[in-house]
């Protein structure tokens, strides 16, 4: 039974979408995007007023990120074999949670709400094979969002995103990496310089490789038979 769950993360234009989308081709995998503008009906309202909206577009977020890693779980499972690379987890949803709440958007109630949930949904999930996360700098992730509002129509709405949201969205990510240290396979790749389609690619296909040559079994990585899971 060989295959497993990736995850990656990262901060808000990093570059994760690029990045998954070419490991999961590395893996001959299957690619799980993340909410965007398109599946996300809350988005373009928190953007403008996000104190009003950041409640219902969290959990939001939360259930849809929930049964995506539930379903790519099952899969695995059920089949025993192929890798799913998700574009952001239920394990990143709650650095968003936690900015609402440093920002003032999130109230005691509906932080401790948003908290219960999040911990009564974590009982089902079995920890990813493997957390990717990609580094970038607030700066260089508030020009890459810049450069693509400007060409794609649908992401203006990301004009308010500042960056004291970045950088504290940033610290959070950092937080969430050294939660999962020891508990599953951590990759930590900086990528505040542009790379070149090839050098992304390459980058995958290596840890494709890394990956596969483990043959390893899902259930030895996510019950630590390797020493990895716990």
């Amino acid at each position: 039974m060989n295959g497993g769950l990736i995850i990656v993360e990262g901060n808000i234009g990093a570059g994760k979408s690029t990045f998954a989308k070419k490991l999961a081709d590395s893996l001959n995998g299957k690619y799980i995007a993340e909410p965007d503008e398109q599946t996300n009906a809350y988005l373009a309202d928190y953007y403008k007023e996000p104190a009003r909206w950041s409640f219902e577009m969290q959990i939001h977020l939360l259930t849809r990120r929930y049964r995506a890693q539930m379903r790519a779980q099952r899969e695995i499972l059920d089949d025993g074999k192929g890798f799913y690379v998700m574009d952001r987890s239920y394990y990143g949803d709650v650095c968003f949670a936690n900015v609402q709440k440093q920002l003032g958007y999130f109230d005691n109630r509906a932080y401790d709400t948003y908290l219960r949930l999040h911990t009564d949904m974590k009982i089902n999930l079995l920890p990813p094979t493997c957390a990717i996360f990609l580094y970038a700098s607030p700066d260089t992730c508030k020009s890459r969002i810049s450069k693509r509002m400007s060409e794609k129509e649908e992401r203006k709405c990301e004009s308010s995103i500042e960056l004291d949201y970045l950088d504290r969205l940033g610290r959070e990510i950092n937080r969430l990496e050294m939660s999962l240290n020891g508990k599953t396979i951590l990759k930590h790749l900086f990528w505040d310089d542009d790379k070149s389609p090839l050098e992304i690619k390459a980058k995958c296909n290596e840890i494709a490789a890394e990956l596969e040559v483990r043959n390893q079994s899902v259930y030895d990585f996510w019950t630590g038979t390797d020493g990895i899971g716990r």
